[in-house]
């Protein structure tokens, strides 16, 4: 018996009725298992932050690089601070959001009908400073709810190592709920790990997990995508909603973009004459089960 199998053995042995969080409904456990990702989904579950490998091509990296220096010298005011709202400037970007082993995990992670949140690109060159230890749901009161809210997921372009200012993830911290304290972020050094990736990998962490990240100390850049999914009746960070009104990009937008940007949602479908859309609400519905 091979390790994934085991695992998938162990993930399966409830029978799910409703989906509890880092459960894995009926119905994304063949994608999971197609998508041999049994491992990503346990390393979550227990670490709160994954590397899923080779999630996309180092070809689709380069290009991504290239869309990201392009577009932050639109910046303002600081080109210097990467690329804004990236969801449907560029067919480059929208393939690495629509990932098969992302929307797996993405799905794992805050539920069926999740949204995009946020899509940033940040350069880090030499001498670029750390980031400081805190969790991405920050705006979240403490203490955070037991079903996820948010998902990272980081494609370092070029790849990342410690010395390159990689991301640094706390194991275990999502199991706190909370954000981390003045002391905890002064001790982050002792306490975080250092992800270190290769193009066409992508790291994950959950909402909750408390991270930052290192100095560049070397030549060259840090080129990275931030893309954050969330569950479907959260806030999202950025609004992309208004791509659902441009047919001829969605006629050439890859499968999964209309979700990602809020098509079936029931929210704020009613009038003053009519209702909310009955069947986007049944769909929700059945939807949070899963």
């Amino acid at each position: 018996m091979t390790e994934t199998n085991s695992v998938s053995e162990d993930l399966s042995e409830t029978e799910l009725i409703a989906v509890g969080p880092f459960d894995v409904s009926d119905e994304l456990r063949p994608r999971i298992d197609e998508l041999e990702l049994w491992d990503v989904v346990k390393q979550m579950r227990e670490e709160g932050y994954a590397v899923i490998r080779n999630a996309a091509t180092p070809e689709l990296m380069a290009d991504l690089r290239e869309v990201i220096h392009s577009l932050a010298k639109l910046t303002k005011p600081d080109p210097e601070r990467g690329a804004v709202k990236l969801l449907g400037r560029d067919r480059t970007v929208d393939l690495v959001a629509t990932l098969p082993k992302v929307m797996a995990i993405a799905e794992f992670s805050v539920g069926k009908g999740f949204r995009a949140g946020r899509f940033h690109g940040s350069i880090k060159r030499e001498g670029g400073e750390g980031l400081g230890l805190h969790s991405d749901q920050n705006w979240i009161p403490a203490p955070f709810p037991e079903h996820n809210l948010l998902i990272t997921f980081c494609f370092a372009c070029e790849g990342m190592t410690e010395e390159g200012g990689a991301t640094r993830v706390v194991p275990r911290s999502h199991q706190m709920r909370r954000h981390p304290t003045s002391a905890e972020i002064a001790e982050a050094g002792e306490q975080s790990i250092a992800i270190e990736t290769e193009p066409g990998d992508v790291a994950v962490w959950d909402g909750a997990t408390w991270h930052g990240s290192g100095p560049r100390s070397i030549p060259g850049t840090r080129t990275m995508l931030h893309a954050t999914y969330q569950r479907f009746y959260t806030q999202t960070i950025d609004d992309f909603s208004y791509l659902l009104d441009d047919e001829d990009y969605l006629a050439k937008a890859p499968e999964g973009i209309r979700g990602l940007l809020g098509e079936d949602l029931f929210f704020g479908t009613s009038t003053l004459s009519t209702d909310i859309d009955m069947e986007k609400f049944a769909a929700a519905t059945a939807a949070s089960k899963l």
